[in-house]
């Protein structure tokens, strides 16, 4: 049986950017992992109307509604009112819960103060959910038949209750099987997402389960492969097959998986074959090097930036007429020497301004003991995208000529 929810986030801290949301990615994963489709994610401050409005649009489209936030003492924190105007009921005191909260206080040395009576109060007919680590409990509500479980905005309070309280809930509400959702990304860099795209039709056609889904970012395509099954090891055993298909179809193209993080990999590959680098950077303005150091990679020896094109002459002893591979490999090795790193990178171009734009030819090279290699593009951009650029083709050339070598 698919199941769809929604989440919805109370607190107009969260819209304000003032504090990070992190319940709604904890809880999105969780579900998936018990076989319930987030389709839904919304945030909305703390007006009664908006949160009302909110609860309605969720049970009007989802099997389940998750809103977190808003149950506190004070007089915005109005979830339990939205929730019981959105029913149609009162909302009623419960004994029960004010002697939990009393015995939070006495337990962490404090006195109640009389605003937190508020949080006694629950819409008519709720399932209580006892929160044994705050004052705040949670409750459930079924609206139209669709349960609005509400819990606390407190992260450590929310894990504790969804785990414990929750999910067994929900496996009893819906006679649910064990059914999980497992997920693998591959990540790719050096190639644009519609060609991504094509290659994986080739390899994936008419694929359901898995699913395959494309996120683009600056410089790099992920690839999410996600199985639904009855166990974990029938959901990767899925994923798996699906993931040597694209491995054996993508190649090199394919950096890393998960959690890597794209310098970091390079980072890795230096060290592992005990090399250290010097970068020469022109336009991009050392974005390539910053990469490097923002993993603190000890490999990195030694980083310049020079845009001046006398300058570069000076350094080869050759007039730089255009940017050409044999330059730019000159310059890699150049760098190298002067900083006796085993290995030089140069990423070398001279942006010309066309109309509201840049535009570039520009070459990366990688220079040392039986390595040589670069490559070549043309792009057009502002000035800050064709930066980013050049330092993910520099360090990808890198990265490439690490794998290649024996």
């Amino acid at each position: 049986m698919d199941l769809n929810s929604e989440i919805i986030t109370i607190g107009t801290e969260l819209l304000l950017g003032q504090i990070l949301d992190t319940n709604t990615q904890y809880l999105a994963q969780r579900l998936a992992e018990i076989g319930i489709n987030v389709r839904y994610k919304t945030c909305v401050g703390d007006i009664l109307e908006d949160i009302v409005s909110a609860i309605n649009i969720a049970v009007n489209r989802c099997d389940l509604v998750i809103t977190t936030g808003g149950l506190g003492p004070t007089l915005d924190d109005l979830t339990r009112e939205a929730v019981a105007k959105s029913a149609g009921v009162g909302l009623e005191f419960r004994e029960e819960i004010l002697r939990d909260i009393i015995e939070v206080f006495e337990r962490i040395g404090y006195t109640m103060t009389e605003n937190n009576k508020r949080q006694a109060y629950v819409p008519e007919g709720s399932i209580v959910i006892p929160n044994k680590l705050g004052t705040a409990p949670g409750f459930i509500k079924q609206i139209k038949d669709v349960p609005v479980i509400c819990l606390p905005g407190v992260p450590r309070e929310l894990k504790y209750l969804m785990e414990n309280e929750v999910i067994p809930w929900l496996r009893q509400r819906f006679s649910m099987e064990k059914e999980v959702i497992y997920s693998k990304i591959l990540k790719v860099v050096g190639t644009g997402e519609s060609k991504v795209d094509r290659m994986l039709a080739e390899v994936v056609k008419d694929c359901k389960n898995p699913e395959i889904g494309l996120l683009a970012s600056e410089g790099e395509v992920k690839i999410r492969i996600t199985a639904k099954a009855s166990s974990k090891e029938e959901a990767e055993l899925l994923v798996k097959q699906v993931v040597e298909k694209i491995k054996k179809r993508f190649g090199k193209k394919i950096y890393g998986e998960d959690k890597d993080i794209f310098e970091e990999v390079i980072c890795r590959l230096l060290q592992d074959k005990a090399l250290n680098i010097a970068i020469l950077e022109t336009f991009s303005g050392g974005r390539a090097a910053q990469k490097l150091v923002s993993c603190n990679c000890p490999a990195l020896l030694e980083a310049r930036v020079i845009t001046d094109r006398e300058l570069l002459e000076s350094m080869i002893g050759k007039r730089i007429e255009s940017v050409e591979r044999d330059i730019s490999i000159e310059l890699a090795e150049k760098a190298r020497r002067i900083s006796g790193a085993k290995l030089g990178l140069s990423i070398l171009g001279f942006p010309l301004k066309k109309g509201p734009d840049f535009l570039v030819r520009a070459c990366a090279a990688v220079s040392g003991d039986g390595i040589s290699t670069s490559y070549m593009w043309t792009m057009g951009g502002d000035f800050s995208f064709l930066q980013e650029r050049a330092a993910v083709i520099g360090l990808n050339t890198l990265r490439l000529a690490l794998l290649d070598q024996i």
